[in-house]
């Protein structure tokens, strides 16, 4: 075997579970992903995902080539999807080789759970959250800040991938948002805490004037 050879042969397989309830998002980022991971398993609930034009043909390719997998819940509800991802991590622990690392996409910290019990198995495991992992959050010159991006992450697993009916107009959509965000439900990033400016200069207090010392 060549060095080349040797060196791609080192490399341990890499298995990404994805939680599409959690980061819809993910999948105009699956051409990229692709190019990291051997296998990746797309779990959802409820509606099936809308696949862009554009991706067809390279995921189609991918899912041939026994890469990608999307795989539906027969009943939604809630956690669904996590049973599924639950079932295919202990599947791939028995068909991947024993260096296979595990990467489990999704916000929800329930799926910690899964995480443990692959590194009880001996494997490699972790969970990242969604836009994160690709870095992104900046807030200035452009990009999406994190709690931004959890928000449509949320309002898009609670309202648009669950099944239920869709706003049809602008009022309509402005009270599911109110009702999704209303107080107390949104448990999302904190916003970060101003800091504190140092007030104008014509209002800061001023020293007491100095009385000039008599001479002796």
């Amino acid at each position: 075997m060549s060095e080349p050879e040797s060196a791609v042969a080192s490399v341990p397989p890499r298995v990404l579970l994805i939680d599409l309830e959690n980061c819809p998002a993910e999948m105009g980022q699956l051409p990229e992903t692709l190019s990291e991971f051997s296998r990746i398993i797309v779990c959802f609930a409820g509606v099936e995902p809308k696949v862009p034009l554009g991706l067809v043909i390279v995921l189609a390719s991918a899912i041939h080539e026994g890469r990608l997998e999307f795989v539906g819940m027969d009943k939604g509800g809630k956690n669904a999807a996590d049973f599924g991802l639950a079932f295919w991590a202990g599947r791939l622990v028995s068909e991947m080789p024993e260096g296979t690392t595990f990467t489990v996409l999704s916000a929800d910290a329930d799926l910690d759970h899964v995480v443990n019990m692959l590194r009880k198995a001996g494997r490699q495991a972790n969970r990242q959250n969604g836009g994160r992992r690709h870095g992104q959050g900046i807030a200035v010159g452009g990009g999406v800040a994190p709690v931004v991006e959890d928000a449509v992450d949320h309002f898009v697993a609670m309202r648009l991938l669950s099944g239920m009916p869709r706003p049809s107009t602008r009022d309509a959509l402005t009270n599911t948002i109110k009702a999704v965000f209303g107080a107390g439900k949104w448990k999302g990033t904190a916003p970060a805490t101003p800091a504190k400016s140092s007030p104008p200069a014509a209002f800061r207090p001023k020293s007491a004037p100095q009385c000039p010392v008599p001479a002796a």
